[in-house]
């Protein structure tokens, strides 16, 4: 087993499968990953665990922030599973539950300055990944590349919470399909790629790649294997108005565009985020 775990892309350990609960009646499956709060070189990062606001919340980031779930049920705690290396060099999946509010009622999570206008949640999760096989993901994806309209993105996630090996997520295909540097009002740091997503995929992580050389932001080519990008978070699909000769639901799917927070707003929650709002209420 150890053999096949050296092959897989380090990536790969980054992302996590998350399944939402209201105490124990489940509610939704979305996707998770890792990220550092590196302050210094010298310092042992803390382990934030990132997926969206709507995921956390369990509410449209959109107002009225009406509730997900069809009954009006709100997420209490989360489980996501992840790798380790047991006794014996046996590799194990393990559940890790996470407890959204204190007994008050007030939130663990924490959200973007700007709250549900900035579809980003995250945990910290201090230093309590020690001996799982969690990398974080502007670790493993820090190269200068270039971010260029047209440019090939991959979003990791679970598809209908599908995956096909130790919990490992699907990679999905994509590329950018709208200015990377170009904002409009209201825009929020977003990016538009184009790309066939699911749901289960909120959460996302989104990752540019190249398989050996790349273009750098100073236009010099660098050779590399594998060189890879943290790009931003998947949260969620344009929701297009629909038109007179369109049939109910598949507007978005024809479209296959999907919206990317930028990893810069995820630097913001983790630096300046504040907690998201206490349980039952709007934020």
């Amino acid at each position: 087993m150890q053999s096949l775990i050296k092959n897989i892309d380090p990536l790969s350990f980054c992302v996590v499968p998350l399944t939402l609960f209201r105490d124990d009646l489940e509610l939704s499956k979305a996707t998770g990953f890792f990220f550092a709060n590196i302050h210094s070189e010298r310092e042992k990062p803390h382990i934030w665990l990132v997926s969206n606001w709507h995921v956390f919340s369990g509410r449209t980031a959109a107002p009225p922030h009406n509730s997900l779930d069809s009954k009006g049920a709100i997420p209490n705690r989360l489980r996501f599973e992840v790798m380790k290396v047991a006794v014996g060099s046996d590799v194990e999946i393990y559940e890790q539950f996470v407890s959204l509010y204190g007994n008050d009622g007030v939130p663990i999570w924490y959200q973007h300055k700007k709250c549900a206008a900035v579809d980003i949640a995250a945990v910290n999760l201090g230093y309590g990944m020690d001996g799982f096989a969690a990398h974080c993901v502007n670790v493993e994806a820090r190269h200068d590349m270039r971010i260029d309209i047209g440019s090939n993105v991959f979003i990791l996630g679970y598809p209908l919470g599908f995956s096909h090996f130790m919990k490992t997520p699907i990679w999905k295909r994509g590329s950018i399909a709208s200015e990377p540097h170009l904002e409009v009002a209201g825009s929020e740091d977003r990016i538009v790629i184009d790309a066939t997503t699911r749901g289960g995929m909120s959460g996302s992580p989104v990752i540019l790649r190249e398989r050996s050389m790349y273009v750098a932001e100073d236009g010099a080519i660098k050779p590399a294997t594998n060189p890879s990008r943290f790009l931003g978070v998947y949260s969620s699909r344009p929701a297009l108005r629909k038109t007179t000769s369109s049939v109910d639901g598949i507007d978005d799917f024809r479209t296959e565009l999907g919206y990317v927070y930028k990893s810069g707003r995820l630097v913001e929650l983790v630096r300046e985020g504040i907690r998201g709002p206490r349980y039952g209420e709007l934020p």
